[in-house]
């Protein structure tokens, strides 16, 4: 007898051939048949009439590594359909690591995103005043860290569960910051030695490749050199190397140029992550940045790109950005600091060390206000839709300033030549920011401006994967951690909206794009699509009514049309409920 017996639905194998009417056999975990099962029994039947029957959606670009040790169900994800997510992104991993990464950029890291720390990097913060035992999270040791290398983090994932499988990367800026620190410097030969050493580690510990965010510190202080070798360790054990490129606004060109010479020079499989135009004067450059890739495909480098169905980038609150300001308080206690002039004079001084830190320039979302777009504000709606330079008026107006060093500038920071930034400047984009804020109830989110034509060029391209760019989830955040729509609604926008009203592509070729396409580019031979043998991933969904809900005003709102969701032979969604099955794999190199 069959496991389970998936009757009567439309076949969308992955493969991009025509659809047809049938039924999917799963026993031990694998795909056992498709086609006419007449006869067949199983200890589940689902009846898939008049939905579509497709393997599970693969992710290639997420952040779930940094979620799962909180969320290891993944609600989220299996909401949409997906099974499969490539973590490890942006340069970001959580291992290899150490008490001094997991303190402070691990610990920025994870609060900035998710508002807290995981469980296993509970490291103790000797400023901290209010201290943290070991004990209060179970599996931990020294320090406080219940992992130190990469291998150790996949075995502690693997005992507490998932609900997905995860395809493992590391992230170039932990593999820096464990050998060089966050010194703003090249590397020396002892160091990139050292460094290679650890990334072969990870890769034989089970990683599948690498990531870098050009543009994070630390990782952005490695010049494009050092990566091309650490690219060739990737490359000579088949892996891939993923990269948020150093600027995705006015350097889109140059850095995707970057991207296609570390391809080219050390022979690695590159994937561009997310790839956009930020700004309203780089719109249109992905039509030049798409031919280039073609043209590198054509000369043998081996370089796609992935991409999220929405118009806006990274939401993120205007009140995260203001230093001094902490989870813990009430908002009653922060409008109390708001308005006070002492508290204003201290952000104003951080701020102007940030910028110092810098180059000059003004840090965060002022170096370049006008690709900053209000997406949810708190009272006043008309402010929605509206960048920082329109709402800010005169007082940006020297925001981005001649002749410094910003972190999309290129080239060797410890080569640049500082410029003072404005204290006078900074202290009026304090109190403009901080009586918005007050204004508005303290909820201000903030997204990059990116160009829905653009969006669309980049999806139509019949090489471009889809990622979430997104973290897993099994519960909401609370209003002081933004997230963003994609979260729970990339894949049914894709293969719904896209496909239906926008007319981007046909059925079995937008779940070709979703399955079989990312599964050939990551290497996973028995997976992406319905193949007999292959793992019994498999999402099956309306292909009429699949559509997201989600908004940047409602970002928690599941999408309709996933009706069942299989993973490695389990029943993970049942009738559109996730199940609390933690059927989920790594898949380790």
């Amino acid at each position: 007898m069959l496991d389970i017996l998936i009757r009567g639905g439309l076949i969308v194998d992955g493969t991009g051939n025509t659809p047809y009417p049938g039924d999917l056999a799963i026993s031990s975990g694998r795909v056992a048949g498709a086609g006419r099962l007449e006869g067949a029994e199983a200890a589940t039947v689902i009846d898939a009439s008049g939905l579509a029957v497709a393997p599970g959606f693969i992710d290639v670009h997420s952040h779930s590594d940094l979620s799962l040790p909180s969320h290891p169900r993944a609600t989220s994800s299996l909401a949409q359909g997906i099974t499969t997510e490539v973590a490890g992104s942006c340069g970001w991993s959580l291992a290899p690591v150490k008490a001094e990464t997991a303190r402070s950029v691990l610990k920025e890291l994870t609060e900035g995103l998710t508002g807290s720390v995981p469980p296993g990097l509970a490291v103790q913060d000797e400023k901290d005043p209010h201290p943290r035992r070991a004990a209060d999270e179970p599996g931990q040791g020294k320090n406080g860290l219940a992992w130190y290398s990469f291998g150790d983090y996949l075995t502690w994932l693997e005992n507490r569960g998932l609900g997905v499988n995860l395809y493992p990367v590391v992230g170039q800026s932990l593999i820096r910051a464990h050998v060089v620190g966050t010194d703003q410097r090249r590397a020396g030969p002892g160091e990139l030695a050292a460094m290679k050493a650890l990334l072969e580690a990870c890769l034989e510990e089970g990683a599948r490749g690498m990531s870098t965010g050009r543009g994070y510190s630390p990782g952005r202080h490695a010049p494009t050199e050092e990566i091309i070798e650490l690219c060739r360790v990737v490359a000579g054990r088949g892996g891939i190397y993923t990269t948020h490129i150093k600027d995705e606004s006015g350097g889109l060109v140059e850095s995707v140029e970057e991207a296609i010479r570390i391809g080219r020079e050390s022979g690695v499989k590159v994937e561009v992550s997310h790839h956009k135009a930020v700004g309203r004067s780089n719109f249109g450059k992905v039509r030049e940045t798409l031919a280039m890739m073609e043209e590198a495909r054509r000369s043998g480098v081996d370089i796609t790109c992935d991409a999220y169905p929405y118009a806006f980038a990274q939401v993120f609150s205007l009140l995260g950005e203001v230093p001094g300001v902490r989870p813990d308080q009430t908002p009653e206690e922060i409008e109390k600091l708001l308005v006070d002039h002492a508290f204003r004079e201290k952000v104003t001084g951080e701020l102007v060390k940030a910028a110092e830190r810098e180059g000059g320039s003004l840090p965060g979302v002022f170096s370049r206000p006008e690709h900053i777009m209000m997406v949810s504000v708190g009272r006043d709606h008309s402010l929605e839709g509206q960048d920082l330079g329109t709402v800010f008026g005169e007082v940006l107006s020297g925001a981005r300033q001649p002749g410094t060093a910003g972190p999309d500038a290129g080239g060797d920071p410890a080569h640049k030549r500082p410029a003072a930034p404005d204290p006078a400047l900074i202290r009026r984009i304090v109190d403009v920011g901080l009586d918005l804020l007050l204004a508005q109830d303290l909820h201000v989110n903030l997204a990059a401006i990116m160009s829905e034509e653009d969006v669309e060029t980049v999806l139509a391209h019949p090489e471009t994967l889809v990622g979430t760019d997104a973290f897993a989830l099994d519960r909401n955040l609370g209003s002081r951690t933004p997230i963003h729509p994609r979260h729970y609604g990339t894949f049914p926008r894709i293969v719904g909206y896209y496909r239906r009203e926008r007319r981007l592509a046909d059925l079995a070729t937008m779940v070709r794009k979703v399955t079989g396409l990312p599964s050939r580019k990551l290497g996973l031979s028995d997976r992406g699509t319905l193949a007999r043998g292959n793992w019994a991933d498999v999402v099956v969904f309306d292909p009429d009514t699949l559509a997201d809900r989600a908004t940047a005003k409602e970002p928690y709102l599941e999408p309709t049309g996933v009706k069942w969701v299989v993973v490695n032979g389990r029943v993970a969604l049942e009738n559109g409920k996730a199940s609390g099955t933690m059927a989920g794999m790594v898949l380790r190199r």
